[in-house]
């Protein structure tokens, strides 16, 4: 039985840069309670061989392939970290998983639920790992956080509110402005925000959901979301791609009855202050603990050091990011879009 993991990456883009400087940072023995030897750079794909080779060159792995087809063939290959565009994920997962892949996708895996669904279920048949690249899942300073909240320090939560807003003028070539590559804020970045609360509400059943939206050349290019869980606790958030943040951060705050915490960059956070109201109009507050747990790396680490593990150890499903966690985080996703009207060509 090997003892480690032939990883490959496919499409070599600015998203697949990062996991790369993680893998080797793990390689590095930057990540504390793994064996760096346990991952193996292997190879890299592209639709241009060029690309793949100066990535290869740059990140030290020892194939580049000028086609996706050829990692699918390669029997060497045990798993691959899909980086492409998310609009490209289907083909990508099935071409991996048919090809005897163990597969890491890029959030989100699937545009919908249904090609999320023809994904798990082939993971399963084949009997592979498949997990959606979501790195908050993994984070150690929200790690931090939810030990706060079950200590009830801040009581007990009341609403969680987040922002995640960019502005990124108008171009028709980028594909956060194109439909056809299910473009749009929400699948970007409202699906950082959608996850945030849905985690910190140990994903309850949402009950209620309104929502707002601006449109602009066939893409959600600003939302507004309210969701109700279950077991009580409400969410709002905004997100947008043509309306900056005030702050230089995408910050959340998740209000208790006891008190609140501040999160500074809520989808890939390093801080976090614990803050308990001091009167009873919440007026005056102090910070009882300052949370600060940088990177090992740069937050990337630790879903491939997890995913890592368990296709080592012959499993096929993470028990922190679970196909059920995806499905009820795309439903949410599915459930906006068809309130808005909202529809991707390859829809049709």
């Amino acid at each position: 039985m090997k003892n480690y993991v032939n990883w490959a990456i496919l499409a070599p883009g600015r998203i697949a840069n990062s996991m790369a400087t993680a893998m080797n940072g793990i390689k590095d023995g930057k990540l504390p309670g793994i064996n760096g030897d346990k991952i193996h750079l292997y190879a890299v794909a592209s639709r241009n061989l060029e690309r793949a080779k100066e990535f290869a060159d740059k990140w030290y792995f020892e194939k580049a392939y000028g086609s996706y087809e050829e990692l699918y063939n390669d029997p060497e290959v045990d798993a691959v970290y899909i980086a492409n565009p998310h609009a490209f994920h289907l083909d990508s997962v099935l071409g991996c998983l048919n090809g005897g892949k163990h597969v890491l996708c890029e959030k989100p895996a699937g545009c919908s639920r249904d090609q999320l669904d023809k994904m798990t279920s082939l993971a399963r048949e084949k009997n592979l790992f498949f997990m959606e690249a979501m790195w908050t899942a993994f984070n150690p300073c929200i790690r931090e956080i939810k030990k706060e909240i079950a200590a009830g320090t801040i009581g007990n939560i009341i609403n969680i509110d987040s922002r995640f807003c960019n502005r990124n003028p108008y171009d028709s070539d980028d594909r956060n402005y194109d439909p056809r590559q299910a473009g749009g804020a929400l699948l970007d970045l409202g699906i950082y925000n959608i996850y945030f609360a849905m985690m910190l509400a140990d994903f309850s059943p949402i009950t209620a959901e309104s929502s707002a939206v601006r449109m602009l050349k066939g893409v959600d290019a600003w939302n507004s979301v309210n969701l109700t869980f279950e077991n009580g606790i409400v969410t709002s958030f905004q997100d947008a791609m043509d309306v900056p943040s005030t702050t230089g951060t995408h910050d959340a705050v998740i209000y208790g009855t006891k008190g609140f915490i501040t999160v500074e960059n809520f989808f890939c956070t390093q801080k976090a202050d614990v803050h308990v109201y001091k009167n009873t109009w919440g007026s005056d507050n102090e910070v009882v603990r300052e949370i600060r747990e940088p990177f090992a790396v740069n937050g990337y680490e630790y879903e491939c050091a997890h995913a890592t593990e368990f296709i080592l150890n012959g499993r096929t499903e993470s028990d922190v990011h679970t196909f059920k966690k995806s499905e009820d985080l795309i439903d949410m996703m599915d459930t906006l879009r068809k309130d808005w009207n909202f529809k991707y060509p390859f829809e049709d």
